[in-house]
């Protein structure tokens, strides 16, 4: 069996690997290594021996190394360097070393031991089973690199490590930009490189809403339709990591929608050098940023991470004028031997000016910067079209061992709020579409102001709190993992239509003043189980289930019909999600994995607002994916082909009201996903690497050739990135998105939804470069400092890149453009 599914992964993908992947690292004798603090002489020991070294940065943040002589081989100056520390090692591949806890205090684990038998992945606080689906990667060559494929993995899954987010991306660069190059990937940032929300992610044609986003193992997402305002939440400061896994994950992988992938986001570990650190960015745009990050140590067992950071843009669209201020803390502590504490808060504000799209007569009359107007007659007058977002995530995390059992526990408050003022039509120039007419309480029409500008406002905000536990334990040939997810997220919204020109309440042709008020509330519980049975010391098969149930109740003062009237509605939702997974070791540098798993999302609230409690079925997938991951030091590489059958597809057209063009939601019948993936790094010099994917994903409605919409066919990344010892660093990175569609249905004259695509968006490549200095020293007294240039869309490419929908007066359509180039300057010191 075992052989089987190594020869048909590698037949399928057709992959052919050079000679020299396969050589084992060098064994020169190594240089002598100081005493210090024991991260800084592993990075040391690793960049000299070439050797991946791969642990999580709390297991050795308090701890000092004595040093280790030189003209040692790589094995006995690293059992020098772990020496007293309690820490041990053990070699995964020829190239890969992990630092894990050692009972026997510096007696290292045997190189030739084998790594897959009964050894869990290490924890990122403790050096216990990492109970989260939370990995800590490093890359195999000393070098940057977007993303890499881990040898680990059992679904195709690509790493962003810190020094890319780090390195590659601006300042205060958002979740969206980090996850960008990624293969199946793309990403609409039209205002620019972290300024302005994101318009759109897709990852294999699944859009924000039908893949998941994790925040330090805690799903999170907009309680209405599990959007995510990127820049309502975390900026490149305070991520260390990014995780994405293209597959549903196992019976352990939790979240509402977790068929089409997960995103895993990972919090800044403090640093293990205590220091002050403001940074500052000026660039195109007029954009200014500002802060200060803090590493410190809080008495003997607590170490803090804090960031405080305030931006202001113009953005490259303009008048839409985006300000954010971000605060982020995160402390870890030590109870005892087996026990951390952790506490993270972030609180978020922004306020932009919000656009919709334009129209390709506007793009050809104002240029591609054209946002919002400053024209106080128009609807599209930025004074008219403001948001305000607020965003908090705090959270409470313990993990411990009880017995034989990892322990890992976070409990979670998420809160968000949104507030907005726009007009009626936000691209609308026609001054003959303005007027508002006022009504009185009863719907009786007092009287119209021609000349003014109609507009509404509306609020929207949400809590959500949980708990995330998970337990494991070794249990026979193999190690056992359950837990469960509960969590109520509480809803509440309004919107109401005013004169713009004025700012007063214009009142309804209804009645009421408000246009809906409503309250909602989900409830989410998630138990699951999963059994890693390792068959052999190389083959490695995992049964899952996870059980998931949603109960969404409206209650609905004035709910969002026409004519808005009371509403209460209450529907329970669930499903019973089977997986296997299967895990090869072929060798110590190539793994192959094969994986079939069930996939569900309930309908979310916004259908049981417009369809009512039971006119729409849930989503459901089932995955099927074969892949293969290979590492040594040069080189590493990543593939993968995958069949996703989808029911029930929910798809929203737009249907004529009197009220203007409105969305509806339909069920589209189904859908096929397929595609293959591949992604590759390798390493040219111990500098210089050269990194590439390519992805071909196809997804059709059945038994049509309508392809789904915002589904590039191709998408592919091409870069040159170079990292050096000396400080500094550099990347060249381009993406392409191949040909897509805006639309893939239309309502007919009769009123009917036909499935046929429209809008086509052509192909598009863009590059982005950087290049900075770092220094781990620096003139009076610092600490270090660096210095960056980050440039976004190198070559100023311009196309269009995502349909927008229609204007509500004219039906004209809408779209999104790539920001032109943007050069940012970034600087930090510190203290």
């Amino acid at each position: 069996m075992r052989k089987l599914l190594a020869l048909q992964i590698a037949l399928l993908l057709g992959s052919t690997l050079p000679a020299h992947a396969f050589a084992a690292p060098a064994t020169a004798t190594t240089p002598a290594i100081a005493a210090m603090p024991l991260n800084q002489a592993l990075d040391q020991f690793s960049r000299s021996t070439g050797l991946q070294v791969v642990y999580s940065p709390e297991l050795a943040d308090h701890l000092r190394s004595s040093g280790a002589a030189a003209g040692l081989e790589p094995k006995q100056q690293l059992t020098q360097l772990l020496k007293g520390t309690g820490l041990g090692y053990r070699f995964v591949t020829p190239s890969t070393v992990t630092i894990v806890r050692d009972p026997n205090e510096g007696k290292a684990i045997a190189a030739d031991a084998d790594a897959s038998r009964g050894l869990a992945p290490i924890n990122s606080n403790d050096g216990t089973r990492e109970l989260a689906p939370i990995s800590v990667h490093a890359n195999a060559v000393d070098t940057l690199a977007p993303s890499a494929a881990p040898l680990d993995a059992t679904q195709p899954t690509s790493v962003i490590d810190e020094r890319f987010i780090r390195d590659g991306l601006r300042f205060n660069a958002n979740f969206d930009d980090i996850i960008k190059y990624a293969p199946s990937v793309t990403v609409t940032s039209p205002e620019g490189p972290g300024l302005g929300k994101n318009e759109g992610i897709s990852i294999r044609g699944f859009q924000d809403g039908q893949f998941n986003i994790t925040f330090d193992g805690i799903p999170f997402g907009d309680a209405s339709d599990l959007h995510h305002t990127t820049s309502a939440y975390f900026n490149n400061h305070v991520l260390g990591q990014a995780e994405i896994d293209r597959g549903p994950g196992g019976g352990s992988t939790i979240g509402n929608a977790t068929f089409g992938g997960t995103v895993g986001l990972r919090s800044r570990d403090p640093s293990d050098v205590p220091g002050i650190t403001p940074y500052l960015t000026i660039g195109s745009w007029n954009t200014r940023a500002g802060g200060v990050s803090a590493d410190e140590q809080l008495g003997e067992h607590t170490k803090l991470f804090a960031d405080v950071s305030k931006e202001s843009s113009d953005t490259y669209l303009k008048g839409t004028d985006d300000k954010r201020e971000h605060i982020f803390v995160k402390t870890i502590t030590e109870l005892g031997a087996d026990t951390l504490l952790t506490f993270v808060t972030s609180y978020n504000r922004e306020h932009q000016n919000t656009v919709q799209g334009a129209t390709k007569d506007e793009i050809a009359e104002f240029g591609w910067r054209y946002g919002l107007t400053n024209d106080p007659t128009l609807q599209s007058y930025q004074g008219y079209n403001n948001a305000a977002y607020y965003s908090s995530f705090t959270y409470v995390g313990i993990t411990s061992r009880l017995g034989d059992w990892d322990v890992d526990n976070k409990v979670y408050l998420n809160t968000f709020d949104h507030w907005a003022r726009k007009t009626s039509d936000a691209s609308d120039n026609d001054p003959a579409d303005n007027g508002v007419t006022f009504y009185d309480a009863k719907g009786k029409k007092l009287n119209k102001v021609a000349d003014d500008v109609p507009g509404k406002l509306s609020d929207s905000g949400f809590h959500a709190f949980g708990d995330v536990l998970r337990l494991a334990r070794d249990l026979g040939p193999g190690s056992l993992q359950t837990g469960v997810w509960l969590e109520r997220s509480l809803d509440a919204r309004y919107q109401y239509p005013i004169d713009e020109t004025t700012g007063q309440p214009s009142g309804t042709k209804y009645g009421p003043l408000y246009n809906y008020v409503l309250d909602d509330r989900t409830d989410t519980v998630q138990p699951y189980l999963q059994y890693d049975w390792n068959i052999t010391d190389r083959f490695t098969l995992s049964p899952g289930v996870r059980y998931s149930e949603v109960t969404r109740q409206l209650d609905a003062p004035l709910n969002k019909v026409s004519p808005p009237v009371p509403s209460y509605a209450e529907a329970t939702y669930h499903s019973t999600l089977p997986s296997l997974s299967a895990h090869e070791k072929i060798s110590d540098e190539w793994s192959a994995y094969a994986q079939v798993a069930k996939g569900f999302l309930a309908p979310p609230i916004d259908v049981i607002e417009v369809n009512g409690s039971k006119s729409l079925k849930p989503e459901q997938t089932t995955n099927y994916q074969l892949g293969t991951a290979f590492a040594t030091r040069e080189f590493t590489f990543g593939a993968d082909v995958y069949y996703i059958d989808f029911s029930n597809y929910l798809a929203t057209t737009e249907v004529a009201t009197a009220n203007g063009n409105e969305s509806t939601y339909i069920n589209a019948g189904g859908a096929i996903y397929k595609g293959a993936e591949a992604e590759a790094t390798y390493a040219l010099t111990q500098t210089l690497s050269l990194y590439g994917n390519a992805s071909y994903n196809k997804a059709n409605y059945k038994n049509t050739d309508v392809q789904v919409a915002a589904t590039p066919k191709v998408t592919a990344a091409l870069g040159l990135l170079y990292s050096s010892p000396l400080g500094y660093f550099g990347s060249l990175m381009g993406k392409f998105a191949g040909e897509q569609y805006g639309l893939d249905n239309v309502t007919d004259d009769n009123g009917n939804t036909v499935f046929q695509n429209g809008q086509r968006i052509g192909g598009y490549f863009t590059t982005d470069a950087a290049f900075g200095y770092r220094a781990a020293s620096g003139p009076w007294g610092a600490k270090g400092y660096s210095v960056s240039v980050d440039v976004n869309n190198l070559f100023n490419v311009h196309k269009i890149t995502a349909y927008a929908g229609t204007q509500a007066v004219s039906g004209a359509p809408l779209f999104f453009g790539l920001p032109g180039r943007g050069i940012f300057l970034d600087l930090s010191v510190k203290l």
